[in-house]
């Protein structure tokens, strides 16, 4: 009779168990996240009922920094609203000074040359930073940590057509140039026709100029795998924190005559935007000095040669240094 007693009580604790298990794998993914211990930043930095705009522009390495800035933003109770994928600097900046967005990460150098219009050159990275920081504050445009990065503009070349062309610097190529070699051609894409810190400057700096035919205007994400192949150039425009350098073994110039100036990058946010909640600047206190030049290039070749997405490699990140849950 005890069995029989037992049954029952055997029988629900078997059913309630296994309610529990339906339930916890019918959980959604808010409530899994809700779960989640908060990082550091939500420790010490609460946004609950605030709501921000997030800009950047269209490559890999800035769509990676705004996915950052949301996934810190949120971690925090922030609503957000996710702009990034902007094509084109002069787009983002105006957004930014028009109030269309509340933040995105610039870099000095193009702040410096392009926004503020100034023709010193600054090539002390901090420097460069505090004129550009000091200067924009008549913008209304707030400037936050420098990361330690500098994403400048080089020219690359594939390592064995450097070695090929005994072309190591700048000043080498513009000789490759004059000497008439059918090597002498360059990919760019067209924003860095126009800029003032592009290629009229640099050709200028340089003393010499590519004959007709001799350049290809591309969009920025087909360099890479150009100069690589060396055609249809053997030399391009790239960016010195790309992650594709290291992957398809392209190596930058030297810049011998010191054309192109510091691209730190940094979080600028809008003055009013900071001035309601000055505990925003804790985002980049934090996270800007994590972001050296090797994990940069790292990140970013998870998303160019490894096809991840910004957002996941951003909050993969966040989550190895602690930041977010």
């Amino acid at each position: 009779m005890r069995r029989v007693r037992l049954l029952p009580r055997l029988l629900a604790a078997v059913l309630a168990l296994c309610c529990l298990s339906v339930l916890a794998a019918g959980c959604s993914a808010d409530a899994r996240t809700r779960l989640t211990p908060p990082g550091s930043f939500a420790r010490d930095v609460d946004l609950s009922g605030q709501t921000y705009v997030v800009g950047s522009k269209e490559f890999d390495e800035q769509l990676l920094l705004c996915r950052m800035t949301i996934a810190l933003l949120q971690s925090a109770g922030a609503a957000t609203v996710d702009r990034c994928d902007t094509q084109g600097s002069d787009t983002v900046r105006s957004a930014l000074t028009s109030g269309a967005i509340d933040m995105y990460w610039e870099y000095t150098g193009t702040a410096w040359r392009i926004y503020l219009r100034q023709e010193g050159r600054l090539t002390d990275p901090d420097e460069l930073f505090a004129a550009v920081r000091d200067a924009d504050a008549a913008n209304g445009v707030s400037w936050l940590r420098q990361a330690p990065f500098d994403n400048t503009y080089a020219v690359g070349v594939a390592a064995a057509t450097a070695d090929r062309l005994g072309v190591r610097t700048i000043s080498d190529l513009a000789g490759l140039v004059r000497s008439g070699s059918p090597d002498a051609t360059m990919c760019i894409d067209q924003e860095f026709t126009g800029r003032e810190d592009g290629l009229v400057g640099l050709l200028g700096t340089y003393g010499f100029q590519f004959p007709g035919g001799a350049l290809t205007t591309t969009d920025l994400g087909d360099i890479y795998p150009a100069v690589a192949a060396g055609r249809p150039c053997a030399f391009g425009e790239v960016f010195a924190t790309d992650g594709r350098l290291n992957a398809l073994r392209i190596n930058t110039l030297t810049d011998d005559l010191g054309y192109f100036l510091p691209y730190h990058a940094a979080l600028t946010v809008r003055s009013d935007v900071l001035a309601r909640n000055p505990r925003l600047a804790l985002l980049s206190e934090r996270l800007a000095p994590m972001l050296t030049a090797q994990v940069m290039r790292e990140l970013n070749a998870r998303i160019s040669v490894g096809k991840r997405s910004p957002d996941e490699v951003a909050r993969t990140f966040l989550r190895e240094q602690g930041l977010i849950g």
